[in-house]
C-alpha cells in the first residue's frame, strides 16, 4: 500500500514540474507587435494640380486624405507681382478644388494635413466664367481669402476658413490657422488651391460646408434579415435644384443637412439588395433637434419577402371574386415597380388570412383567393404572368397560426406575403 502511494506522489510532483516549465515558457513569449493600418489614400485626378482641372468638391463630406502632393501641373499659374501680394510667391505642390454653393450660407473650409510637418497655404477665388483661369495666371483676378501662415503646432498644420475666423488675409509672419468665412450665395462657386511648401511631403484631407440653418438627418443603412448595420453607395440630390448634394460610396452613418424650404431625393444602393429610395424635407421634420432615417436594405436571394408598404384590404366583384381595394393600390403600385425593375427574380404570393380554426380547408382556399387576387393586380401593372405563383396558407401554416392565437389569447391578422421564389 505504502508502494502505491509513493508512485502516485511521483507523477503527481513530475506533472507539477512540467506544468510549471509550461507557464514559465508562455510567460517568456513576446507579444506581437501591433499593425496599424495606414488610412487609403484617395488618387486626385489627372491635371488637378492646373486649374482648368479643378476636382470638384461636394460639400458636408471630407474629401481625403489624398495621395501626396507632386509639383505644379503644366501651368505655373499663380505669381506674386506689385498689385497681388496676398498670393503664393510660385507654386511648389498644389492642387485646385471647385466649390458650388447650392444655398444661402457662410462657407467654411477645413484643411487636414496627414503629416504636421507639412506647410499648406489656400487661396480661394469666388468664380466667375471659362476667362477665370487665364485671369489668374496673368494676376487680373484677386483672392478673397488668403491663408499663407507658418504651421501652427496647437492646430497640428490645419488651416481653412471658420465662422470664429476674422481676417481674409493671413500673412506667412502670422501663426492664425483660420480666416474668416465667405458670405456665400446660392449659385455662387468658388476655386480653392492649395499648395505645400515641402517636397515630398504627405497628403492631406479637406470638407467644405455651407454653415446655415438647417436640420440634421442621419442614415444609417441596415441588412433586413441579419439586422446589422451594414454600408452603402448613398446618393442624394436636392429635388429644387437638381443639385448632386452628396454622393458617397460604401458608406455607414451619413449626415445630411436639410435646408428650409428644399425637398431632398436619397437613393441607397448596394449590390445583390434591393434599392431604396425615398424623400425627405425641412419642412417634414420641423420640431427635431435631429432624426434617424433607419434604411433597411433587403438581400436578393431565394426565400426573402418583398416588404409592404401597408396592409392589403380586399373585397368581392359581381361574380364572387376576390379582389384587391383600391385603397390597395399604391402598396401593390410599389411592388410592381420593384418587380418591372428586376426582371430575373421569379416570386411565390402566398395568401394569408385571419382563421379561428372551424374550417381550415376553407380558410385555405379563401387565401389562396387573396393570393390570386394580389397575382391579377400586378399583371395589370405590366408584371409577367410566368414570374408569379400563388398558393394560400397550407393546413401546417394554418395550425401553428391558431397555436400562436392560442398562445397569445389574440387573433392574429397575417398580411400576404410575397416571396422571391427563383433568381435566374
Amino acid at each position: 500500500m505504502k508502494r502505491i502511494i509513493f508512485v502516485i506522489l511521483i507523477v503527481c510532483i513530475s506533472s507539477l514540474g512540467v506544468f510549471g516549465q509550461t507557464a514559465k515558457k508562455k510567460s517568456a513569449k513576446k507579444k506581437k507587435p501591433v499593425v496599424i493600418e495606414k488610412p487609403a489614400e484617395m488618387a486626385l485626378p489627372p491635371r488637378s494640380a492646373d486649374c482648368f482641372f479643378a476636382v470638384q468638391l461636394p460639400l458636408d463630406s471630407t474629401f481625403g486624405p489624398t495621395e501626396p502632393l507632386q509639383g505644379f501641373g503644366y501651368v505655373n499659374e499663380i505669381g506674386r507681382d506689385a498689385q497681388t501680394k496676398n498670393v503664393f510667391e510660385a507654386e511648389h505642390n498644389s492642387v485646385w478644388y471647385k466649390i458650388d454653393c447650392p444655398y444661402d450660407g457662410k462657407l467654411i473650409i477645413d484643411v487636414t494635413p496627414k503629416s504636421e510637418q507639412d506647410d499648406y497655404d489656400m487661396l480661394v477665388y469666388k468664380y466667375t466664367d471659362r476667362y477665370f483661369c487665364n485671369r489668374v495666371e496673368k494676376n487680373r483676378v484677386k483672392p478673397i481669402r488668403s491663408i499663407l501662415s507658418s504651421p501652427n503646432p496647437d492646430k497640428k498644420g490645419q488651416i481653412g476658413l471658420s465662422l470664429t475666423g476674422t481676417a481674409a488675409n493671413i500673412s506667412k509672419e502670422s501663426n492664425v490657422a483660420y480666416g474668416r468665412y465667405i458670405d456665400a450665395q446660392k449659385g455662387d462657386s468658388y476655386i480653392v488651391v492649395l499648395d505645400n511648401l515641402h517636397d515630398g511631403g504627405l497628403g492631406h484631407s479637406i470638407r467644405a460646408e455651407v454653415y446655415t440653418q438647417h436640420t440634421p438627418l442621419y442614415i444609417e443603412v441596415y441588412d433586413s434579415i441579419a439586422k446589422t448595420r451594414t454600408t452603402a453607395n448613398i446618393r442624394i440630390k436636392d429635388a429644387n435644384t437638381d443639385a448632386l448634394v452628396m454622393d458617397l460610396t460604401d458608406a455607414g452613418r451619413t449626415k445630411l443637412k436639410l435646408i428650409p424650404h428644399h425637398t431632398y431625393e436619397i437613393s441607397v444602393i448596394k449590390p445583390g439588395y434591393f434599392n431604396y429610395k425615398t424623400t425627405t424635407s425641412y419642412e417634414s421634420r420641423v420640431g427635431r433637434k435631429d432624426s434617424v432615417l433607419s434604411v433597411r436594405l433587403m438581400e436578393i436571394k431565394t426565400g426573402s419577402v418583398l416588404k409592404l408598404s401597408g396592409a392589403l384590404m380586399y373585397d368581392t366583384d359581381d361574380r364572387d371574386s376576390v379582389i384587391v381595394m383600391q385603397e390597395s393600390y399604391s402598396i401593390l403600385d410599389e411592388v410592381a415597380k420593384v418587380l418591372n425593375e428586376y426582371t430575373h427574380m421569379q416570386v411565390e404570393i402566398v395568401g394569408r388570412i385571419v382563421t379561428d380554426g372551424e374550417n381550415t380547408t376553407k380558410d385555405k382556399e379563401n387565401s389562396r383567393k387573396r393570393a390570386q387576387a394580389i397575382k391579377n393586380y400586378l399583371v395589370t401593372k405590366g408584371v409577367a404572368d410566368e414570374r408569379m405563383t400563388v398558393r394560400g396558407s397550407t393546413k401546417k401554416e394554418l395550425e401553428a397560426q391558431i397555436a400562436e392565437q392560442n398562445k397569445k389569447k389574440t387573433q392574429l391578422f397575417p398580411e400576404c406575403e410575397i416571396k422571391i421564389k427563383a433568381i435566374k
